[in-house]
């Protein structure tokens, strides 16, 4: 059942310190091949948990990244007349 090609094997720890690019590539990748069809009922359910793993790192960085947003929109944008370049 856990005999994928990757990038379904299971994943490991750098696998949750993945970009958010990087993982909505293997979650994009695990989709497809769900979609194929030319997976058994085991190895979806399998290939169904990874990729929930995923979808949970790509919204994490989501959120991280809409966070670190807010905190540059609330800084105040320096005057250009009385701040030296």
């Amino acid at each position: 059942m856990d005999n994928f090609p990757l990038p379904f094997g299971p994943m490991s720890e750098t696998d949750e310190e993945l970009s958010f690019d990087a993982a909505l590539e293997q979650l994009e990748a695990v989709v497809a091949k769900l979609e194929s069809g030319d997976v058994g009922l085991e190895d979806a359910v399998a290939l169904f948990e990874q990729g929930q793993k995923y979808l949970a790192t790509c919204t994490s960085r989501l959120e991280q990244i809409e966070r670190r947003i807010e905190e540059l929109a609330a800084e105040p944008v320096p005057d250009r007349d009385t701040e030296p370049f």
